[in-house]
């Protein structure tokens, strides 16, 4: 049996009612300080900033632990201030059900392409039109100091087609350890819109992306370690562009801003 909780964030405009020769004579004003003071368009860059919708499931839990909707508030906050304003996330929906699983069992599946199992877990609650966050249990494999944070599964070409996949495509996992640090939301979101780690790309891609020295790297939020703390300029665009051509379906809305060229 599923339990359900869902925290639904909504504005409700008062709406004001203003007699029509009041209008008239605002409508009259504002046009001529629009005209006298405002620059022309052509004088501006318009800005494009995609905002998107995120949902996050809190699997394997029977009783609310409302430190856990705390803390996920607190990462996308954080989310929000690593991406520097380039994209904006609003935290959408929080639903909790009773059927668990391991991070790491998940990702052993996703590895041998089993996805049938990974489905049955998620399918029955998933939503569309945002980004799916799971979070599981997980634990240190045999081996293994370090346990598994988080993995995000991603087309490796005809990323066109990530629309027509919905919402097989739009799920990032997660371990609930991983909301302590803040960090793993933000290195999954980055490969979410597009990036790798920084080992994986060759010399001239770690130069286009503006990582072109070791600390730069060492500090890059899609490396690992403690000492993570910043995207560059370069991956903060290719995120925004990624989000732009490729997850509009996501989005709630995309804000235009102008600047001076």
């Amino acid at each position: 049996m599923n339990a359900w909780v869902t925290i639904s964030m909504s504005i409700n405009p008062a709406i004001n009612k203003i007699k029509f020769s009041t209008i008239c004579s605002a409508a009259v004003l504002t046009l001529f300080l629009f005209s006298a003071f405002t620059p022309a368009k052509n004088n501006l860059t318009p800005k494009q900033i995609p905002v998107l919708n995120i949902n996050f499931y809190m699997m394997g839990r029977d009783n609310l632990d409302m430190d856990v909707p705390l803390k996920i508030g607190e990462n996308v906050e954080y989310l929000n201030q690593e991406f520097e304003g380039e994209i904006l996330f609003e935290l959408n929906e929080i639903f909790m059900d009773s059927q668990g699983a391991y991070l790491p069992d998940l990702y052993q599946n996703f590895r041998r392409g089993a996805h049938a199992e990974i489905n049955r877990i998620v399918k029955p609650l998933e939503k569309k039109g945002g980004v799916n966050v799971y979070l599981f249990d997980t634990y240190c494999e045999e081996n293994s100091s370090t346990a598994l944070m988080g993995f995000t599964p991603r087309l490796k070409m005809r990323e066109e087609t990530y629309a027509v996949n919905s919402p097989n495509f739009d799920r990032i996992y997660m371990a609930y350890q991983g909301l302590e640090d803040r960090s793993t939301l933000v290195h999954e979101m980055g490969h979410f819109l597009g990036l790798k780690h920084p080992w994986e790309l060759g010399p001239g891609d770690k130069y286009q992306m503006g990582l072109r020295n070791a600390a730069e790297i060492n500090t890059n939020h899609m490396a690992y370690g403690a000492n993570v703390s910043s995207f560059t300029k370069q991956q903060l665009e290719k995120m925004k562009m990624h989000a732009l051509k490729y997850r509009t379906y996501l989005m709630s809305k995309i804000i235009s801003n102008y600047n001076r060229a």
